[in-house]
């Protein structure tokens, strides 16, 4: 009869114990402190962008109803602050981190890619709709930059929660 020696076993079920640990290592995500900080400071980048847009035009509205002739050199300057080719820079340093960011929580595949894939890609999608509204209107009005930055940081959150999740020990869903 053909027996398989105990020590054969024995290594067998170490190399079958190491390779189910680095399967699972492989499946299971990674905290990466960089990317975490790469989070926080392109939500900083947007919302700040976006204050300065819905503050900007919240002046513009109030210099337009001033009666004071003082206060047009003031509009014109505040209009051209706000104006779309006064902030294409803005937009693209904000995409420059979107795609950066991209490519630091997607660097090291694993189960949740397609998901932070998904959730980048509609990040990326509403900033490329923001943009596109200044772009057609030259100034933003006040209450859709507030809508805008409210609904990108939903996003943003949920990014958050995720890189949490991981920093905790546990496994996103």
């Amino acid at each position: 009869m053909n027996r398989i020696p105990n020590k054969l076993i024995q290594i067998s079920s170490s190399a079958t114990f190491a390779a189910m640990i680095l399967l699972f290592a492989a499946c299971a995500p990674t905290y990466d402190s960089i990317a975490d900080q790469m989070l926080v400071d392109t939500q900083k980048q947007a919302d700040t962008g976006l204050i300065r847009l819905e503050i900007l035009k919240t002046g513009i509205d109030g210099l337009e109803k001033s009666p004071n002739a003082s206060d047009r050199k003031d509009l014109v300057e505040a209009e051209k602050q706000a104006s779309y080719a006064s902030n294409i820079d803005f937009y693209d340093k904000l995409q420059s981190s979107i795609t950066t960011l991209d490519t630091r929580m997607t660097a090291m595949p694993d189960l949740s890619t397609p998901s932070l894939e998904s959730a980048l890609g509609q990040l990326r999608k509403n900033v490329d709709e923001v943009r596109d509204m200044h772009q057609k209107e030259n100034i933003l009005r006040a209450d859709y930059a507030q809508e805008s930055m409210r609904l990108l940081d939903q996003q943003f959150k949920a990014l958050t929660v995720y890189e949490l999740t991981i920093k905790s020990g546990s496994k996103p869903q």
